[in-house]
């Protein structure tokens, strides 16, 4: 796999080669090729002081590889008792005038019981470098409903987009035949107000919105668990909120080694085509899942072209610039788990050079 580079296996503490080699980190939080946790901390700091040039601000990464943070997670769960003690989960991110802004569900409390999706809530956190994460004080950013809402159940899935001064948030809303998509708009990233509920679908999950200027369409990405194994769907709408999901299309990644169900899927326009970062998945936590990236010509017909990018879940990537990008995903075996957290890997390199298996 990746002849002139080797993809990585990301486990709870530690990425390791699929290829070949040994382990690239050691197993115990906190320490970094065998060596003290300083070292990952250095490495913070030689970050914040080369951040001007964005392939020199990894000392630590290997060009042409998928590399893991060595001072991983970015973002854990709360303390005990706090709104989001339990878990992580579904994060979206995005750079605003130099500032960094993650947007991520988290669960109250996450145990065995279905129940514990009641307390799924939205968060936000804020970076000056995409490593080191302040929780902001405000949160949840996005809290669930109350009363008779259509979202009291929870809110969860955030994903953001911010346009003529606006962060405008589509959300998941309620728990099991009851979950929609909803959406939210704030000027400063940190209060929202709730626009209404946009879909009366039941069972869906995993929303991502492209802005297709260029055809003057919004079109969502989302996972329909009415349909699996085939869940994935693409519905458009011209200005954000009224999407045609009568009419959705369903969505099919072409030329997949592995069959079964594949979603978390992020789509963007890149270096003129389509592009589509997806993962494998298996319930219960996506044990093994691992996550790859397919190409259209059109947005919705997909072939992939690597299926073995890096082992873990709901992974979302942001470009640099200078080809370097940072991809942020949870770990292998954690989805939709207790104490689930967030990590970063970092790829320097054309996109293009992933397409190769």
């Amino acid at each position: 796999m990746l002849a002139a580079w080797q993809t990585f296996k990301a486990e709870s503490h530690a990425l390791v080669p699929l290829a070949r080699g040994g382990p690239v980190t050691s197993h115990r939080p906190g320490r970094w090729w065998g060596a003290p946790g300083w070292l990952a901390l250095l490495a913070c700091v030689l970050f914040s002081q080369a951040f001007g040039s964005a392939a020199g601000a990894f000392p630590w990464a290997v060009p042409g590889r998928i590399q893991a943070f060595p001072g991983n997670p970015v973002l854990a769960p709360g303390p005990a008792g706090s709104w989001d003690s339990g878990a992580l989960g579904s994060l979206t991110v995005l750079r605003v005038d130099g500032v960094w802004h993650l947007y991520y569900e988290a669960w109250g409390v996450r145990g065995h019981s279905s129940a514990d999706y009641n307390s799924l809530q939205i968060g936000h956190a804020t970076s000056r470098d995409g490593l080191n994460w302040v929780k902001d004080p405000a949160n949840p950013v996005l809290p669930k409903g109350s009363g008779g809402d259509w979202d009291r159940d929870g809110t969860w899935d955030p994903f953001v987009l911010h346009e003529e001064g606006v962060f405008k948030m589509w959300y998941g809303g309620g728990m099991d035949a009851h979950c929609d998509w909803g959406c939210a708009e704030s000027r400063d990233g940190v209060h929202f107000v709730k626009k209404g509920r946009i879909s009366r679908l039941g069972n869906v999950e995993d929303c991502h919105v492209v802005h297709d200027g260029s055809a003057g369409r919004y079109f969502m990405y989302y996972w329909d668990r009415q349909h699996e194994p085939a869940g994935l769907y693409r519905a458009a709408s011209t200005n954000g909120m009224n999407f045609d999901f009568a009419h959705a299309s369903p969505v099919r990644i072409q030329g997949l080694k592995r069959p079964g169900m594949h979603k978390f899927t992020q789509v963007f326009l890149a270096e003129g085509k389509w592009r589509m970062f997806f993962g494998e998945f298996i319930r219960p936590g996506c044990q093994g899942c691992r996550s790859g990236t397919a190409t259209s010509a059109d947005g919705l017909r997909w072939t992939v072209t690597n299926e073995d990018l890096l082992t873990g879940q709901d992974l979302e990537v942001i470009g640099l610039g200078g080809d370097v990008w940072l991809m942020y995903y949870g770990p292998d075996g954690y989805f939709d788990q207790a104490r689930c957290d967030i990590r970063l890997a970092v790829y320097q390199g054309p996109l293009d050079q992933l397409d190769r298996p």
